[in-house]
């Protein structure tokens, strides 16, 4: 679990106004310049792959802010058997349905699945200021019609794209979450993502997962092992299928 321990802010605010065109832009000029007043929220933190934010029934204290990165949001049912519910990226608020129903517990475990940068406030902080604060309150009206909208994205990409298909689009879209510089310098990319997640988010069993990745196509490219996914020469892969020029 992470530290979220009184931090300096910084004063001389900027306060966003609403309506501003993009779902992000709320956040851009609240964070975006270094003498700005964070309004609660926490300096970027940077986590790397792997860490949990928060784990499944543990008390709701943080609303988070997905600056960059890839979020794994999970369930673990009482047989102990955990289910992937949702992969969250940047732009994404954390935590805050349980805020707006009134929920005591977090239903879900939230683990970082990339490197990620990420901001927090506390609950209750978050909760007066949706009172108050209207540009906030226009934002999160956003990001909620944002998480409609991608739950209906998700339903018509399951109804209508073959396996095949959406299992390389979900690689690309982890690729493109990352430094493509660095991952250019690397040649290599890891995730902490077993094959039955991995499986999960493509909506397949585990046995046409191991089919699909033993492709040639797929194979010179994504090692999957028992604990981790290895994404060799991303830039390449995520290349392979676009357009020349």
């Amino acid at each position: 679990m992470t530290d979220h321990r009184e931090q300096k802010t910084y004063s001389v605010p900027a306060h966003p106004e609403p309506g501003s065109d993009h779902p992000a832009d709320y956040f851009r000029a609240l964070f975006g310049r270094p003498d700005a007043d964070l309004h609660g929220w926490s300096p970027r933190h940077t986590y790397p792959s792997g860490v949990q934010l928060y784990q499944q029934n543990d008390p709701v204290t943080h609303i988070y802010f997905i600056e960059s990165g890839i979020v794994k949001l999970s369930y673990v049912r009482p047989c102990g058997r955990e289910m992937i519910i949702s992969i969250r990226r940047s732009n994404w608020l954390l935590g805050v349905t349980h805020v707006c129903v009134g929920e005591d517990a977090y239903s879900a475990t939230a683990q970082t699945l990339t490197p990620c940068s990420v901001r927090c406030i506390p609950a209750r902080a978050f909760a007066d200021q949706l009172t108050t604060d209207m540009a906030l309150s226009v934002e999160l009206n956003r990001v909620l019609s944002r998480e409609i909208r991608a739950n209906t994205s998700k339903i018509i990409t399951l109804g209508s794209l073959p396996a095949g298909e959406r299992l390389t689009r979900f690689l690309c879209e982890l690729i493109s979450e990352e430094d493509l510089d660095q991952l250019g310098k690397e040649g290599r990319l890891e995730l902490p993502l077993k094959g039955e997640d991995l499986a999960e988010i493509v909506a397949v069993t585990p046995q046409h997962l191991s089919r699909l990745l033993k492709d040639p196509a797929m194979s010179m490219y994504i090692n999957q092992g028992k604990k981790a996914l290895t994404i060799v020469n991303p830039l390449a892969f995520l290349r392979r299928d676009r357009p020349e020029g």
